[in-house]
């Protein structure tokens, strides 16, 4: 209905087509309004809640911080995939212009491999923790010696 009403109207600079969107614009707000209402948030009625209604929410509600999570570490491996792409050309560029041997080229980018995969598994940078490195408490929890045979 408001494609209709919209494509009715002339959007042109000229007085015709303004006094047409004009109008128009009555219409759409209160066909607009219309569709927004909804039934279960009318003052006449009032709304009982369910163990079912309650139930289905939570669900939606999962799925959309589920939803949400999955985009945001997509988002993440793009930025790692497109750094390190940066940081490969760089690389190149600083061999093609003398500022860095091959060798040297090829130790950053064990570095680099190594540092990307770090930063995708934070466990285990708890081992370079200065603070837990070597505790107690740390050592008998990773390194928990099983019985013999």
């Amino acid at each position: 209905m408001v494609f209709q009403l919209l494509s009715r109207c002339s959007l042109r600079p000229s007085a015709t087509g303004t006094a047409a969107f004009r109008a128009a614009a009555p219409m759409l707000d209160a066909g607009l309004l219309r569709q927004q209402q909804r039934a279960m948030c009318s003052a006449d009625q009032e709304y009982a809640w369910t163990e079912e209604s309650v139930e289905d929410y939570w669900k939606r509600r999962w799925r959309k911080v589920k939803r949400k999570r999955a985009r945001m570490h997509h988002q993440i491996d793009a930025a790692h995939g497109s750094t390190e792409a940066f940081y490969g050309l760089a690389r190149e560029r600083l061999v093609a212009q003398g500022r860095l041997t091959e060798e040297d080229a090829e130790c950053f980018t064990r570095i680099d491999k190594r540092l990307a995969h770090l930063q995708r598994h934070p466990h285990l940078l708890e081992f370079y923790d200065w603070k837990k490195q070597f505790h107690d408490e740390w050592i008998q929890k990773h390194f928990k010696q099983k019985r013999g045979i």
